[in-house]
Formats: structure tokens, sequence, C-alpha cells
């Protein structure tokens, strides 16, 4: 946590070249059809704000009539129910990936741009090429549930740095064909 966009693109970079592999972080596109795991519901256990707490850390659904903003929530002293939990405190998906609501937000390589999905291609987009602010996605330990859902937006300069905001890396795989070069095609 506590984290830059720059920051972690140089980890992506620094783990690619200790590991000879390919490591970066996920697209949008790819962030969001990993937390949702083959559901449609607003989370990807559900659609109850209130059972969102059984999978991620994140402020009460319930909160919000003591605590209009979330920035105004006061945090006596840490403790169990304060800050960043350890990963893996709570249920995973059904593909087993760990905390995507809540903890911490989540930096992705995109750009962000307001109306980018409204002419994107359907399939796998990349976001913009540039724009001034990187997405970030779902929740952190003083989010809402609204802020938590699987299809929620939102974005920092790369610069910012914020103690509810880190990071998942992605590590590509080449295909057997992509090794050699050799295309298969059919005839």
């Amino acid at each position: 946590m506590n984290v830059t966009w720059n920051d972690a693109v140089a980890f992506c970079q620094w783990l690619s070249r200790k590991e000879g592999q390919t490591y970066r972080l996920p697209t949008e596109a790819e962030w969001e059809y990993s937390c949702r795991a083959g559901t449609t519901t607003r989370f990807h256990n559900g659609d109850d704000p209130d059972a969102l707490a059984e999978v991620g850390r994140v402020a009460d659904a319930k909160g919000r009539k003591s605590f209009p903003h979330v920035h105004e929530m006061e945090i006596v002293e840490p403790g169990p129910g304060s800050f960043t939990a350890p990963v893996g405190s709570y249920r995973p998906n059904r593909w087993g990936l760990h905390d995507m609501h809540g903890n911490v937000w989540e930096w992705t390589g995109d750009w962000h741009g307001d109306e980018y999905y409204a002419h994107s291609p359907r399939d796998d987009p990349r976001g913009p090429g540039e724009d001034t602010v990187r997405v970030r996605r779902g929740g952190g330990w003083n989010s809402y549930p609204l802020y938590a859902r699987s299809s929620f937006r939102n974005w920092n300069a790369p610069w910012s740095r914020c103690v509810n905001l880190g990071f998942r890396v992605v590590r590509e795989i080449r295909s057997p064909a992509s090794d050699d070069g050799a295309r298969h095609k059919g005839g």
C-alpha cells in the first residue's frame, strides 16, 4: 500500500528482469473480468452490500448514516477492524482470487477516459492511449460497498500515494505457438 502507479510499474519491470518472465499491471478490463470470476452481480459474491464484508475489508455498509463522507471516518487506534487486512483474510472469488473487493484500491495499467467505453472495442479493451490519470479498481478498507463494486471505476495521478492504494500483478504466459513463431491454419 501507499504505492504510486510509477512505483508499481517499476516493481513489475524489476520482477520481469529477475524472473525472466513478463509481469505487468492488469488492464482495467482484465481486472474486472478477474474480479467478477464469471458473475454478473455487483460483487463477486452477489448483490447484497451487507454481504460484501464476507469477502473483503470495506467500511460497514450501514456506516453511511454515521459517516456521510468516507474521509470523515475516525479510526481511534489501529486494530483488527482498521486499515488493511493480511492477504487471504477473506474468502476468495470462484477463481481463487483474494481481496478483489476492498482492502486497497488496485492500480491498473490503463489511462482513464470518461467516454472511452462508449467507443471502445467490446472484447478486451485496452483503455485510451493517454490521459492525465490512471485507473484504480476494487475499493479500499475505508470504502463503502458502492465504491467496491466489480464495475466501479476510479482514478488517480500516476504519482499519487495513498494509504489505501496498492496493486496486483499479471504474469503473461506465452502460448506454445507464439514461442516458435509458428501459426496453425486449418485447411
